[in-house]
């Protein structure tokens, strides 16, 4: 049960760097901001993970796995919120830094807790494990989002209220006892 549920937080979390990829053309025509305005702020995305990088890449081993993961998943809440209440490139500059912070500091730590899970045994597991829940993530986040901009009313609010439904099943599914 602990590796389903690691990898799917691991793949859950990246699927929040995607899903706002193919609804930037929604973004850009809703909010009036210019292509290079576009290209910044899909760019902002890496000020979080470099944060997340730098300043917290450590943490699970200070505090533990499960809190950071805990942690991980609240920040992808609030990103989560902020692009479904987005009213301007303020709030998509916002919400993207914050993916970038818990993609960051959740896939550090997924991969070191799956190492852990796995044992030393088998390490390479453990990143194919964790290679191929980011991978599927990447896909399912803008595949969902993609579908939803095509064939869904609201496909602004309805994709990161399906993604905050995907936050929470997971979350509840394992990371509070994996």
């Amino acid at each position: 049960m602990a590796i389903s549920a690691v990898a799917a937080m691991i793949g859950v979390l990246f699927a929040g760097s995607t899903v706002v990829t193919p609804l930037y053309v929604i973004y850009k025509q809703q909010f009036g901001f210019s292509q290079i305005s576009l290209t910044l702020i899909y760019a902002a995305y890496v000020l979080g993970n470099l944060a997340a990088l730098l300043l917290f890449g450590r943490l699970s081993d200070e505090i533990g796995r499960r809190r950071t993961a805990v942690t991980a998943m609240a920040i992808a809440v609030v990103s989560a919120v902020v692009f479904l209440f987005a009213r301007g490139i303020v709030s998509l500059y916002a919400g993207r830094i914050l993916s970038g912070l818990a993609i960051g500091i959740g896939a550090g730590t997924g991969t070191a807790w799956l190492a852990e899970v796995i044992g030393s045994e088998d390490k390479s597991r453990a990143t194919v494990i964790a290679t191929s829940a980011n991978f599927l993530g990447l896909g399912l986040g803008a595949l969902m989002s993609g579908m939803l901009a095509e064939y869904a009313p609201s496909p602004l609010r309805l994709s990161f209220i399906v993604y905050l439904l995907m936050l929470v099943a997971v979350s509840g599914a394992g990371l509070v006892d994996p």
